[in-house]
C-alpha cells in the first residue's frame, strides 16, 4: 500500500494530537487496531518530530515511532539560527543523538540536512552509531562552511561496509589505508567535497558493485581516470582543473556526463588525451554529454575523422560551446564522434552564452572544404542515417553554424526537427536571414522542420524543409 497523500495523513494526525478532538469509541478502536505495517507507513510520512507524538494516540501506538527504520533530520527536525555559535551546533547534534539513543530497530536510511550545520560540527560518535547499526543508505549532506571548503568527515563511515547509498556534501573525504572497499555501494553521490588526488583510480576499484557515480563541484583529483567498476552505468562529473580524462574496465557505462575546467588557466601547457582508446572502452555508451573544456582537451592530441571501433550504442550527443571563436579542432572532435556514432538518434549543441565571443560576420573556415578534413556532403553518405533532431541552443549567426547543420541536412534522411534558440542579442532580422539560409541547403529528409523558440523554449515559428 502507497500513501499518496502524507501531508493529510500529517493534518489528521496532528488534530488528533494536538487539538485533541472528540472521538466515538468506533473511531479510537479504527486508529488504535491499525495492522503494524500500514502504522510503519504513516510513520514514514511524517517528520521525526510528529512521529514521535503520535505515541499519545493509543498504547498501541506508543513505541511504533522507535521502530522508524528511515529517519530523516532536516529542517522540519530543526535549523540552526547562528552557525557560527559552537554551543547551538553542539546542541542540535545532541539533540539527533538522543533521537537516535531511544530508538530500538534496524535504520535502513539515515539522512542529516539540517540548514546551517556544517561538517565543522562533531558528528563522529553519530557516523559511528550508524555504521555500527548496519544502515544501508546514508546522507550526510552539510552547508559549506563560509570559512574552509569542508571538514573531514569522520574515518568511521569507512566502517559501513552494509552500505548502498552514500551521499555527501560539503565536507573532506579521506580514505584511511586500513580501508577494505563498500562492497555493497550501488550509488555514490558527492556534492562540494574536498577528495584525494587517486581517488577515482583507487576508491572505485574497491566498490564493484558501484552503478551510478555523480559528482558535483569536488576538488583535489586532476586525473579523472575512472577504473572499473565493471558495473558501472551512470557518471556524472562537475569538477575542477581536471589534466587529463580516461575510463577503463567500464563495460557497461551507457550514460556520461562531464562539465569541467579541464586545466589550469594560467598555464599555456594543455594535456592531450588519447581519445581513441578512451572511446574504445566504453561499448556500451547510449549518452555522452561534454563541455567544451572537454573537447578542447580532446582536440589537443591526435583525432581520427573516425574512431576504429564505432560507438553503435551511442543515441544521444549533448556538447557545449562547440562553436566558441576559433574552435575548429573541437569541431573535429564533434564530427568524429558523429562520424562513429552510426545510430546517433539526438544532437544538442550549446554555444557561448554571450554574442561578443564569436564575430558573427566572421567566415570561417567551411565544412565542406577538403583541405580541412572535414566531410563532403556530395561524397559522404554512410553519417546521421538515424539522427531525427538536431538542437541548436544560443545560435550566433556563424557561418560555421551554417556550415554544421548543412552536412547534417545532407546526410540525415530521417531527420524531422532542427531546433534552435537564438542568441538573446541576436536580431530578428538575422533569425530570418538564417531560416532562409538552411532553407537553401540541400536536405535529404521528407519530414524535416526548422522550429525557432525563445530563452524560455516558447515556439516562435517553424517551417518546412523540402527535401531536395
Amino acid at each position: 500500500m502507497k500513501v499518496t497523500h502524507p501531508v493529510t495523513l500529517y493534518q489528521v494526525l496532528y488534530n488528533m494530537i494536538e487539538k485533541k478532538k472528540v472521538r466515538t469509541e468506533l473511531e479510537v478502536d479504527r486508529i488504535s487496531n491499525l495492522p503494524a505495517h500500514l502504522i510503519q507507513l504513516i510513520l514514514a510520512s511524517l517528520p521525526i518530530r510528529e512521529a514521535g507524538k503520535t505515541s499519545v494516540l493509543s498504547r498501541q501506538w506508543r513505541y511504533h515511532w522507535r521502530n522508524i527504520t528511515r529517519l530523516v533530520f532536516d529542517d522540519e527536525f530543526d535549523e540552526l539560527e547562528d552557525c557560527d555559535s559552537e554551543s547551538e551546533v553542539n546542541k542540535l547534534v545532541k539533540r539527533v543523538h538522543e533521537a537516535l539513543q531511544v530508538h530500538d530497530g534496524p535504520i535502513t536510511e539515515f539522512v542529516l540536512s539540517i540548514p546551517g550545520l556544517t561538517a565543522a560540527a562533531d558528528t563522529h560518535h553519530l557516523i559511528s552509531y550508524l555504521s555500527n547499526k548496519g544502515i544501508s543508505a546514508l546522507s550526510l549532506l552539510f552547508d559549506l562552511d563560509p570559512h574552509s571548503f569542508g571538514e573531514e568527515i569522520s574515518p568511521s563511515l569507512f566502517r559501513a561496509l552494509q552500505l548502498n547509498s552514500l551521499k555527501l556534501q560539503a565536507c573532506e573525504l579521506k580514505v584511511p589505508p586500513w580501508f577494505v572497499g563498500f562492497t555493497r555501494l550501488t550509488v555514490l553521490q558527492l556534492e562540494q567535497v574536498c577528495l584525494p588526488n587517486d581517488f577515482f583510480q583507487g576508491f572505485l576499484l574497491n566498490c564493484p558493485l558501484l552503478e551510478d557515480l555523480r559528482t558535483s563541484f569536488v576538488v583535489g583529483p586532476r586525473k579523472l581516470e575512472v577504473v572499473g567498476p565493471p558495473r558501472l552505468k551512470v557518471c556524472i562529473f562537475r569538477v575542477y582543473c581536471v589534466e587529463t580524462i580516461s575510463f577503463r574496465c567500464t563495460p557497461m557505462l551507457s550514460m556520461i556526463s562531464i562539465q569541467a575546467e579541464m586545466y589550469d588557466s594560467n598555464t599555456t601547457d594543455i594535456p592531450t588525451v588519447d581519445i581513441v582508446s578512451t572511446c574504445a572502452s566504453l561499448p556500451a555508451l547510449q549518452q555522452l554529454n561534454l563541455s567544451f573544456e572537454c573537447l578542447q582537451l580532446l582536440a589537443a592530441g591526435p583525432v581520427p575523422d573516425m574512431f576504429p571501433t564505432a560507438l553503435h550504442q551511442l543515441e544521444v550527443l549533448d556538447i557545449g560551446n562547440c562553436f566558441h571563436d576559433e574552435c575548429l579542432l573541437e569541431l573535429e572532435v564533434l564530427l568524429c564522434l558523429i562520424r562513429s556514432s552510426p545510430n546517433l538518434y539526438k544532437l544538442t549543441i550549446q554555444n557561448a552564452l554571450v554574442l561578443n565571443d564569436l564575430n558573427v560576420e566572421r567566415e570561417l573556415v567551411p565544412l565542406k572544404s577538403e583541405s580541412n578534413g572535414y566531410p563532403d556532403p556530395e561524397a559522404e553518405g554512410s553519417y546521421c542515417q538515424r539522427l531525427a533532431e538536431v538542437n541548436v541552443r544560443n545560435y550566433k549567426g556563424s557561418q560555421v553554424e551554417l556550415d554544421l547543420l548543412r552536412f547534417l541536412l545532407a546526410n540525415a534522411p530521417r531527420l524531422s526537427r532542427i531546433v534552435v534558440k537564438p542568441d538573446y542579442q541576436l536580431s530578428w532580422g538575422s533569425c530570418l536571414d538564417f531560416l532562409e539560409k538552411v532553407r537553401q541547403c540541400e536536405c535529404v529528409s521528407k519530414e524535416a522542420e526548422i522550429i525557432y523558440v525563445n530563452m524560455s523554449n516558447v515556439i516562435l515559428f517553424s517551417r518546412r524543409l523540402a527535401a531536395s
